[in-house]
């Protein structure tokens, strides 16, 4: 009984996003490397993102979803504006949720962008860490 018990067990572990103090180790090649050989490797399972208009999550096996808060769901009071098989990045939210709320058009239908912007986008996305 004991030998099938085992077989069913899965290895979970809970990872304090907090891990690193990037004071401390900077955005340097010692930060890079510490994610590359820790963090980079794992797989989230349980995800939430609070967000000032809605929330970011993921329950594995399922993928991550973006929420908008929505007064008319008396259920939840949520609505789900996108499903992905990745973790978006800040930028990729913000679009999702622009798109969705017709400031901004369809991300995925976009063809490419210019330097300046994507200066932009980096700035932008250093200032929010």
């Amino acid at each position: 009984a004991e030998v099938k018990l085992a077989d069913q067990l899965k290895l979970s572990i809970f990872v304090n996003p907090n891990l690193v103090d990037m004071g401390v180790t900077g955005f340097g090649m010692a930060g890079r490397m510490l994610r590359e050989r820790l963090i980079d490797n794992l797989v989230p399972i349980y995800y939430l993102r609070t967000l000032p208009w809605g929330a970011l999550t993921r329950l594995y096996p399922n993928q991550f979803t973006v929420w908008q808060e929505d007064t008319d769901n008396e259920e939840t009071g949520y609505r789900m504006i996108k499903s992905m098989d990745r973790l978006p990045s800040n930028p990729e939210v913000e679009d999702i949720y622009d798109f969705e709320n017709g400031n901004a058009d369809d991300p995925s239908q976009q063809k490419g962008f210019g330097l300046l912007d994507a200066i932009g986008d980096f700035v932008l996305g250093m200032t929010r860490l």
